[in-house]
C-alpha cells in the first residue's frame, strides 16, 4: 500500500486559509467515495457515485486531485473521452467531451458503451506469404462464439499468444487487417507497461506487455468483454475503501495539528 504524508500537498500552491478549507472539502469527498466503495451495488457494475468537477471550488479541486493522485490505468475512447483511475481503486477521473467528473465504479460505463459488436468472419482467401494467420483467426472466431461476452469477468481471459507463434510479417499484417481497430486504447503502468487495444470485432482485444526498454515481453489476442486488469473486482473496490482510510487519517491528523 502506498504510504502518504502531508508532503503530498507541498506543491499545491494555496494560502493557509484556502488550503485548510480545501483539506476539509477533501475529507468530505473521500468519505462519500469510501461509502460508495463499500456499497453492494458494485456487483452490478453501476456507477456508485458520480461527482462533477464543477461541484468543487477550483482551489479545492486542485487539492483533491493532488490527494487522489493517479493510478495505473489510463484509457482513451476515440478523441473525445479520456479517463484514468486514481490511486484509490475504483475511483476514476473521466473527461467526456471536455467535461470532467469523478466516478466510483468497477469499469466506467464510457468504456462499455464503446465496445465493438461485430462478429469475426474468417476470409477464405489469403494473400501470398500468409500461412499461420488463418488458424489463429479461426481460433479467435470460435472463442468469440463460446466465451461469455455479456458479463464482466475478473478471471484470466481466453488467450491466443502470438509472440511465440511462427508468424511471418505477412501473417501479422493480415490478422491486424481482418480484425481491424476499435476505438478503445488502454495503457497500464506497473512493473511492466501494458498496452491494450480493442479490435473492430466483438470481445477481441490486442494485449501487449513491454519492459522499461520498450521490448515486447508478451503479445496476444484475448477474448473477453473487458480485459480483467482494466477494472476492479468487488474485493479491489474494498481495498480502495481501505485506501481512503489511510488518506483520511493523514488529512485529519494534519488538520487537527494545524499543519493544514
Amino acid at each position: 500500500m502506498t504510504q502518504m504524508s502531508s508532503n503530498r500537498w507541498i506543491n499545491v500552491d494555496l494560502d493557509a486559509q484556502t488550503e485548510h478549507a480545501a483539506a476539509e472539502a477533501t475529507v468530505k469527498f473521500l468519505l462519500e467515495v469510501q461509502a460508495a466503495l463499500f456499497s453492494k451495488g458494485s456487483e452490478e457494475n453501476k456507477p456508485l457515485l458520480t461527482v462533477p468537477f464543477d461541484r468543487f471550488d477550483p482551489n479545492h479541486l486542485q487539492f483533491i486531485l493532488a490527494t487522489v493522485g493517479s493510478g495505473e490505468v489510463r484509457a482513451t475512447v476515440g478523441d473525445s473521452i479520456r479517463l484514468e483511475e486514481t490511486m484509490i481503486e475504483g475511483l476514476w477521473r473521466i473527461q467526456e467531451n471536455g467535461v470532467d467528473r469523478f466516478e466510483v465504479v468497477c469499469v466506467p460505463d464510457v468504456l462499455l458503451k464503446n465496445l465493438s459488436d461485430e462478429f469475426l468472419t474468417v476470409p477464405t482467401q489469403t494473400p501470398e506469404g500468409v500461412f499461420a494467420a488463418s488458424a489463429i483467426l479461426q481460433e479467435l472466431s470460435s472463442a468469440q462464439r463460446t466465451e461469455d461476452l455479456q458479463s464482466l469477468s475478473f478471471e484470466p481471459p481466453y488467450t491466443v499468444e502470438i509472440s511465440r507463434q511462427p508468424l511471418s510479417p505477412a501473417d501479422g499484417e493480415f490478422i491486424e487487417k481482418v480484425l481491424g481497430k476499435g476505438v478503445i486504447d488502454i495503457s497500464i503502468s506497473g512493473f511492466a507497461r501494458a498496452h491494450i487495444q480493442s479490435t473492430a470485432k466483438k470481445g477481441i482485444w490486442r494485449n501487449r506487455i513491454f519492459n522499461n526498454a520498450g521490448k515486447a515481453l508478451f503479445d496476444a489476442y484475448v477474448v473477453t468483454k473487458m480485459p480483467p486488469e482494466v477494472g476492479e473486482s468487488i474485493e479491489q473496490m474494498q481495498s480502495g475503501a481501505k485506501r481512503c482510510d489511510e488518506i483520511l487519517s493523514w488529512l485529519k491528523e494534519d488538520l487537527a495539528s494545524g499543519r493544514l
